[in-house]
């Protein structure tokens, strides 16, 4: 349970914005909420990378003495991507 929630923590700072992103992407191209689930496993990990690799590099060392690795994250947020692509078929 512990795991999980350390990883919510991670994932709160790129959800919002992947999200915004997707949405007015996927305007864009129709609406339709496939299209905006795809869209966001597309842009959340290039917001992964632009907060935590670039903006924020020396974050990671608080994630990792809370036991999260880089591939751990990394894994977290393409898994967070399908599940919403998932979710957004299903709609």
């Amino acid at each position: 349970m512990r795991f999980l929630k350390n990883i919510l923590l991670f994932q709160r700072k790129i959800v919002f914005i992947s999200y915004a992103i997707a949405v007015l992407i996927g305007l864009v191209f129709g609406g339709d909420l496939k299209v905006i689930g795809l869209i966001f496993l597309c842009v959340s990990p290039f917001v992964h990378f632009f907060f935590y690799e670039v903006k924020n590099k020396n974050q990671y060392y608080y994630y990792y003495n809370l036991g999260l690795t880089n591939t751990k994250l990394w894994i977290s947020t393409v898994v967070f991507g399908i599940i919403n692509v998932l979710i957004l078929a299903i709609i």
